[in-house]
């Protein structure tokens, strides 16, 4: 019976809640449209995702925390990407209905080169694009541009959120620490 009662006793005392005023999302300061240094801080990968029924990608979200020397009243604040697809050639006896896409590679391209890969030739004129990780790019400086995009939530109320839509190269130099150095 002790076994019941310490259950019900656990159930009891189990409470959470909710307090708007202790929400960090309040404190920050929504980031305005414009031009940012920030750098990258994290990267969701989703692969195999066909795309209109006809291609297949991987799909790269970042996540860029704005540069707080910079632009010190975002410090700490961060923005999403839209997301870079990466159009690859997909296994005929895999995927036997979705075709090739490298035209629309351009994006991911502009990504990488932004995180400070060099993209090269082939004697076709074709770039081989890296399949890039986040242990690739984290910490990455980058230059991007933020707009609001604008939604609706569960309960109609239309939102806005900023997002980045595009991402150049920065002049800036990546902290590298002495533990990460390779010698």
């Amino acid at each position: 019976m002790s076994d019941v009662s310490s259950l019900i006793d656990d159930l009891d005392n189990n409470k959470a809640y909710y307090d708007p005023s202790a929400s960090e999302s309040t404190s920050k300061k929504q980031v305005a449209d414009g031009t940012y240094e920030a750098s990258v801080s994290k990267l969701t990968i989703k692969k195999d995702i066909t795309i209109k029924g006809e291609f297949l990608a991987d799909i790269f979200e970042a996540v860029y925390t704005i540069d707080g020397d910079k632009h010190p009243e975002y410090k700490g604040s961060q923005v999403k990407s839209k997301g870079y697809f990466r159009f690859k050639q997909p296994d005929p006896k895999k995927y036997p209905n979705l075709k090739d896409n490298p035209g629309q590679n351009k994006g991911y391209m502009i990504f990488c080169e932004a995180c400070g890969f060099e993209m090269e030739k082939d004697e076709n004129g074709r770039y081989s694009l890296p399949m890039i990780t986040e242990g690739d790019i984290h910490g990455n400086p980058v230059t991007i541009k933020v707009e609001q995009e604008e939604w609706t939530n569960r309960e109609g109320e239309k939102r806005t959120s900023p997002i980045a839509f595009n991402v150049f190269k920065s002049d800036r130099v990546a902290n590298v620490k002495e533990d990460e150095l390779p010698f």
